[in-house]
């Protein structure tokens, strides 16, 4: 009998891990949705560089240097990040960088300079870099209250959300002007990080 009861026991402990809470079923979409949503902004900018080149006048050179901007907001948030998730929790600072990421995508298309181009690019890309961090961190708080590997799932939702921007970039660019192109997605990252943001910040 103490032998029955001992499997017993280890049974219903394995069920137990292996069905996972719906709370944190919840929290695993969410997050998924901002790993998509970071690919699908990200691939729209980057369809839209031609345009805004020309919109811009910047040489080759110029639109190079730019596009530094992104790679250093992202590096520079990137060293800071930690410390926020540290102090205020990894949810609600990948929320506010998802809000920033979503609002920063519409300003490219308001600049007339390479320099202007450069500053705006420096916040999209601190954006960029602080939910990178952010949700990865989460993501992996997330896979240590699992206890299974679904790490690679949110990478996975970052290509197919690259793939979506990408595509459907390409389809609108020659009906919609980089204004209202990049505007639409700010409205998408808005709404789909007030959806999935409220997950986060219940748990």
């Amino acid at each position: 009998m103490p032998t029955l009861n001992k499997i017993r026991t280890a049974i219903t402990g394995t069920q137990r891990s292996t069905t996972p809470d719906p709370a944190l079923r919840r929290l695993r979409t969410a997050l998924t949705i901002f790993f998509a949503l970071d690919g699908f902004i990200f691939a729209g900018w980057v369809v839209r560089i031609p345009a805004i080149k020309e919109q811009t006048g910047a040489s080759a050179g110029d639109l190079g240097l730019a596009l530094l901007g992104v790679s250093a907001g992202a590096v520079a948030t990137m060293m800071v990040t930690g410390r926020l998730c540290h102090r205020f929790g990894t949810h609600p600072v990948t929320v506010a960088a998802g809000v920033l990421l979503s609002l920063s995508i519409a300003l490219p298309p308001l600049t007339h300079s390479a320099l202007a181009l450069g500053l705006v690019l420096l916040v999209f890309g601190a954006a960029y870099g602080g939910i990178n961090v952010a949700m990865n961190a989460a993501a992996v708080d997330l896979v240590t209250a699992l206890r299974r590997p679904v790490m690679p799932s949110f990478h996975a939702a970052f290509s197919l959300g690259g793939m979506l921007g990408a595509g459907l970039g390409g389809l609108v660019a020659g009906a919609l002007s980089p204004t209202r192109h990049l505007l639409v997605l700010t409205v998408v990252g808005l709404v789909l990080t007030a959806a999935a943001g409220r997950v986060l910040l219940s748990h």
